[in-house]
């Protein structure tokens, strides 16, 4: 009997050493746990830190990069709003010069030279009653009529006849110089008029990327903001998760008692 009661008090005696082995080794794996965990809650939040922190200076970068090119857009825009009505009016003046030359080309070419045709042809029969003229005046000069001119009368109306004489097919020669000189000046208001439809579409395509950049520029500013917030949650967030895990390895560690005081319990009643 006191065999049996040997043998029962050695077994209880293992046994506590096994538990109370057991519980400070959960004792000691609790501290370690609980600092680990700890130290990767501190690394992971302060890697997500960092990594908003980039987050947040890239945006801002290139915030201030569309800030800057919408600015510039603005400015490129503003100068259209002054250089298409320039344009515009360029192109309204050339085709107003371009029929302007054209009306005149019609005067110079043909209505003049036809008037001074019908001049030229008259010129003989005024001639010849220039010298009636001047002959009736030369004999009424000889009772008393001041008459003695440089040149008689038929004589500078034969120089005005001379004169004029070509003045039609030199008019008319102008026909083609003054009609190139029309076409051209057309040209250049289609010209100008075509660049002036580029000029308002490239001014349109310009407003629509600066509204898309302004557009940007309010959504990189609004991810700047939820990115600090994000930045500024997770530092409570941090201090929370650490002491969910020291709770955690208190807990456990609170558990671990339970095996220790039985171990104890049962060496002492194998030591009794």
């Amino acid at each position: 009997m006191s065999g049996r009661l040997s043998a029962l008090a050695g077994d209880d005696q293992r046994l506590g050493h096994l538990f109370m082995v057991l519980g400070i080794g959960g004792l000691i794996a609790s501290l370690i746990a609980g600092v680990l965990g700890i130290a990767v809650v501190a690394t992971l939040t302060r890697s997500a830190d960092q990594s908003l922190a980039v987050t947040v200076k890239a945006v801002e970068t290139a915030d201030e990069t569309v800030a800057l090119a919408a600015d510039t857009l603005a400015i490129v825009s503003d100068s259209f709003d002054t250089l298409v009505p320039s344009v515009e009016l360029a192109a309204a003046t050339f085709e107003d010069a371009a029929t302007v030359i054209a009306d005149t080309t019609v005067v110079v070419t043909v209505d003049v030279p036809d008037a001074l045709d019908a001049v030229v042809a008259a010129m003989p029969a005024i001639e010849t009653a220039a010298e009636i003229i001047d002959n009736a005046l030369r004999v009424l000069s000889f009772v008393g009529v001041d008459y003695n001119p440089e040149v008689p009368f038929d004589e500078a109306v034969a120089e005005l006849e001379s004169a004029i004489a070509d003045l039609p097919d030199q008019l008319r020669a102008q026909a083609e110089p003054l009609a190139s000189l029309a076409s051209d000046f057309e040209e250049f208001g289609v010209a100008t008029a075509e660049i002036t439809d580029d000029l308002t579409d490239l001014q349109r395509q310009l407003e629509e990327a600066q509204r898309l950049l302004d557009a940007y520029a309010s959504t990189a500013g609004e991810a700047t903001e939820l990115v600090t917030a994000i930045r500024d949650d997770l530092q409570w967030q941090r201090w929370l998760m650490v002491v969910v895990v020291v709770l955690v390895a208190g807990v456990f560690a609170v558990i671990q008692t339970v095996p220790i005081l039985l171990g104890r319990r049962l060496s002492d009643r194998a030591a009794t």
